[in-house]
């Protein structure tokens, strides 16, 4: 199976002149409320069903009163047992 080549690096880079372009002239407020949108976006796009939860995984609760082990029984070697 041959995988896919990705370029990280190019592709980061383009992605960063873009958003220089389309910032550029732009006040503080409107450079913050821009990305305020594409995070929102991203998140949206990419699981919405986990960004909406509030509520912890359910999971098998464990048994919080587990006995103690036994000891270890000593027992006398076979010399001494006769």
């Amino acid at each position: 199976m041959k995988g896919t080549r990705v370029r990280a690096v190019n592709m980061v880079r383009r992605i960063r002149d873009r958003q220089a372009k389309a910032l550029a002239g732009k006040s503080a407020a409107e450079v913050i409320a821009f990305y305020r949108a594409a995070g929102k976006a991203a998140t949206q796009d990419a699981a919405p069903s986990v960004s909406g939860r509030r509520t912890p995984a359910k999971k098998a609760l464990q048994s919080k009163s587990r006995a103690p082990r036994k000891a270890k029984t000593v027992r006398p070697s076979r010399a001494a047992r006769g």
